[in-house]
């Protein structure tokens, strides 16, 4: 049956349609954005009476009063006539009853497009989104402070109840444990494991890009720890597993019956779950879900001059929208290929392993426009790097190759890299000199939540900031620069990767903006203040309990990640504005979940303070400035909260502290048993490889990568020390010297000087790549001679000198074998077969192939153990 293609069919067919546009004129043309600094857009009415007005007509009338909007109904005809196309002021006059500039996200616009009321996007949250960034552009060009203040407002009261919890591991009562319920479904794994259901993407193991999570896993506590937060034990008929058959996602069968399947297996795992029972004698608050919970909207950003923005709130199949209000909107495809994924997170933001998001040419066309219009530009970042081994991986980039550019922020290990072309040569494309954050040797990137801010300007050039600081960097481009007529406009906006696929970042976004003026230190504080993602304030009643009505304890809570709630700022507030303060004891406060208390992120089980002296009637009193981490156990939609106290007003109940336990007498010292094998240091690695490949430690590219990686490379012997790090460095130096080598080798078989490291009598550089590997002979022309050097053994590999060595053929079937070889019961391709597969052909290739078989054959356990 003939499907309508999805919102992401039609989206890549046009990013391949522009891509082979493009492929086949380099000067092909874009289409130029709307000039709403003029009256071109059609409109003939009578000019904006207000400053106000004006700023109405370019932020909002402008782009909602087109037909697929708002402009169909409510131009005319239809009260209200909020996008009248003959009357600017007039329109003005009806849409200012409908929207609440100080606070855009409370307006009526906003609730009725969200709720599903004429929405032009595939996503009411974007639609929602964009409206609301349309009026906040609106009030602040109109100098009006849009602060956002959050109106607190009384939850309906529960106490907390008996309530279901995932069991710590895949194992309940037999008949209707995970593993003989769900699991099966999602690995078609009856009777025995296939390339069926879900396992086929979400499994970790895949050859063809494996897809997080694995709830897939061939471990069934791995797949269970994945799949709870796609399960719903209370309401199985709403579990994500379930809207996705419902969605017609790799159903196994028939889709209708998938989803009767699979909410039934769900139900049965759920039943045979005993809830827990909530213990009377706690003195609790009442309960609270987080949907119970006031949206905050994320303070008051300074977004005077933006112009794109990216805050992934949607997790709506594979679009991420721009919901910055000004047209064109650049959305985002979300690409996995053989690159790597890119995937959403739950908590808002994108999931970057090696996949891209991308937009359209024609709609990054909008960054050229804008940004050329002031010749200055901020990008702000939310970002997570998943390590800080990784190097020249783009985050954002501007970009139409890998080596031409307008702008890239980027990441290369500890440091962050901004890339901007202001030279107009046709021959230095790429935006270099880049400006690192790593000039002083700072190591600032880390794989935590940072804040990055790219400044560029034409006179103080660029300039970056780390979570609000300013980094001390010099601008190596020196004097007055400018992008004006600099700036490609066929480029294309990507994240994540580069069109290529060659320059992947690992790591989340959360958030994205871009900004056509700088923004100052002030301004980059305020949004660093402010924060990312979904937040919420959870107002736990406790009036009961002191006998004091409309009295809260107020937390600002957001879903951390996957796993964990974030719990932060306990407030005590009384809503009654007239309410005199009195003093209340609280203490041993505790945050429990799902009936009972958690057993971890206790952080306020010591507080002991007396409420009153310090309250604010607007803001109420901190009991606390430090945050904590609740584990996540059913997801956002189900988890219930409340508080449990030591003492709250004249309430107490007494907790045992465990008893210690008295240590046995102490045993005499001994002495810690050490591995008998251990790793070379820097400097022995260098010698080695030297030794290995014959090319000298003094070679100026080996001396030179050597200095950049020292510091990287093992410092001491123990192999409990060495990290993915130091692995990387070996990598790199290696391949260093194997490029050496191999570029020395070649020239001297075209010289006809013979070359003397590889066996030429039956191979040959010159031969094209898809033949000079055809035969046994050819490949061990090329493995055998690095095999004996690295493991100290004859050229036959006949003897050694180790009475521990790793299997010689079984290396050499690894890196060259035409036949796939079978580890721990998996299938590999060797080295050489898995560069052959791309076609590429040609003596360049030829050679490319040495070297990475090289690199392999001398960076690896062999040189490194000892």
């Amino acid at each position: 049956m003939m499907q309508k293609p999805s919102p992401l069919a039609s989206l890549l067919w046009t990013l391949l349609l522009s891509g082979l546009l493009a492929s086949c004129d380099s000067s092909v043309g874009t289409s130029a954005n709307p000039n709403l600094n003029s009256d071109e857009s059609g409109y003939r009415g009578p000019p904006a009476r207000t400053e106000d007005i004006r700023s109405f007509q370019l932020n909002f009338w402008e782009f909602l009063r087109q037909d697929n909007r708002c402009g169909q109904c409510h131009g005319s005809g239809q009260a209200p006539t909020f996008v009248d196309q003959t009357d600017v002021n007039k329109a003005y006059s009806q849409a200012i009853k409908y929207a609440i500039l100080q606070d855009p996200a409370s307006s009526r616009f906003v609730s009725k497009v969200g709720g599903g009321h004429q929405c032009w996007l595939e996503s009411l949250t974007a639609c929602a989104s964009t409206i609301e960034q349309m009026i906040s552009n609106w009030a602040s060009d109109s100098n009006i402070t849009s602060s956002r203040l959050i109106a607190l407002t009384a939850p309906a009261l529960r106490d907390p109840g008996d309530a279901k919890s995932f069991p710590p591991d895949a194992n309940t009562p037999s008949g209707s444990s995970f593993a003989e319920t769900v699991y099966p479904l999602l690995t078609g794994a009856l009777p025995v494991f296939t390339d069926n259901n879900c396992q086929n993407c979400h499994e970790e193991s895949r050859p063809q890009l494996p897809q997080a999570p694995f709830f897939g896993s061939m471990s069934v506590a791995s797949a269970y720890a994945a799949a709870r937060s796609k399960m719903n034990i209370d309401t199985p008929e709403n579990s994500r597993f379930v809207e996705r058959l419902e969605q017609q996602h790799n159903c196994w069968s028939d889709c209708p019956d998938d989803v009767i399947t699979m909410t039934n297996a769900i139900r049965a795992f759920a039943d045979g779950i005993e809830p827990t029972p909530v213990d009377t004698t706690l003195k609790t608050s009442k309960a609270l879900g987080i949907s119970d919970g006031i949206v905050a909207s994320g303070g008051s950003r300074h977004e005077s001059n933006l112009i794109a923005l990216w805050e992934f709130k949607t997790r709506q199949e594979a679009i991420a929208y721009d919901t910055s209000g000004v047209e064109p909107a650049i959305n985002l495809a979300l690409i996995s290929d053989a690159n790597g994924s890119v995937t959403w997170l739950s908590n808002y933001g994108l999931d970057f392993q090696g996949g891209r998001a991308q937009a359209l040419t024609f709609d990054s066309e909008k960054l050229h426009n804008f940004i050329q219009s002031t010749g200055e530009y901020a990008v702000e970042a939310w970002v997570l790097p998943a390590n800080v081994s990784q190097m020249n991986s783009n985050i954002v980039s501007y970009s139409g190759s890998d080596n031409a550019r307008n702008f890239t922020l980027g990441q290369h290990m500890y440091n962050y890299e901004l890339y901007n072309r202001v030279v107009s040569d046709p021959a230095e494309p790429n935006g270099e000199p880049f400006l690192s954050t790593g000039a002083n040797n700072e190591e600032l990137a880390q794989s935590s939540l940072q804040h990055v801010v790219a400044n560029y300007d034409p006179i103080a050039g660029r300039s970056i900031y780390v979570n609000g600081v300013l980094v001390d960097v010099t601008d190596p481009v020196p004097g007055v620069t400018t992008i004006n007529g600099v700036w490609n406009d066929g480029y294309t906006l990507i994240l994540g990767n580069e069109l290529s696929g060659e320059r992947p970042w690992h790591g989340h976004l959360r958030m994205l903006a871009i900004h056509n003026r700088t923004l100052s230190p002030a301004q980059i504080q305020q949004n660093f203040d402010v924060g990312v993602g979904e937040k919420y304030f959870l107002l736990f009643y406790i009036g009961h309990r002191i006998g004091i009505a409309e009295s809260y304890i107020m937390f600002e809570v957001s879903q951390y990640d996957d796993y964990s709630y974030l719990f932060n700022k306990p407030t005590f507030i009384n809503l009654d504005p007239d309410w005199n303060p009195v003093s209340i004891p609280i203490k041993g406060m505790r945050i429990a979940i799902n009936g009972k208390e958690a057993l971890a992120g206790q952080a306020y089980a010591n507080l002991d303070v007396s409420v009153g002296s310090n309250y604010d009637a607007q803001f109420g009193e901190l009991l606390s400035p430090l945050g904590t981490i609740i584990p996540l156990e059913k997801g956002a939609g189900s988890d219930e909260f409340f508080l449990t106290f030591e003492l709250i007003g004249v309430q107490a109940r007494t907790y045992s502290e465990a008893i210690p336990t008295v240590p046995n007498d102490p045993l005499d010292p001994v002495a810690p048993v050490e591995s008998d094998i251990g790793v070379r240091t820097f400097e022995e690695i260098n010698a080695t490889i030297a030794g290995i490949t014959g090319v000298s430690v003094n070679n100026p590219e080996v001396s030179r990568v050597y200095g950049i990686y020292i510091q990287q490379l093992p410092a001491v012997e123990t192999i409990d020390a060495f990290l993915p790090s130091h692995q990387m460095a070996v990598a790199q130096l290696a391949l260093t010297s194997c490029s050496e080598l191999v570029n020395a080798e070649r020239a001297a078989e075209l010289a006809g000087a013979g070359p003397d490291y590889f066996d030429y009598a039956n191979f040959s550089f010159t031969t094209p790549a898809q033949t000079a590997f055809d035969t046994e002979a050819e490949r061990n022309a090329v493995v055998l001679p690095l095999l004996a050097a690295v493991m100290n053994v004859d050229a036959d590999l006949s003897s050694n000198n180790l009475t521990s060595q790793p299997a010689q053929a079984e290396i050499t079937d690894l890196l060259s074998s035409p036949n796939q070889q079978f580890l721990e019961g998996r299938a590999y391709d060797s080295l050489i077969t898995r560069m052959l597969s791309d076609n590429v052909d040609g003596p360049d290739r030829t050679a490319q192939i040495v070297k990475a078989v090289c690199a392999a054959t001398v960076g690896g356990a062999v040189m490194l153990v000892q």
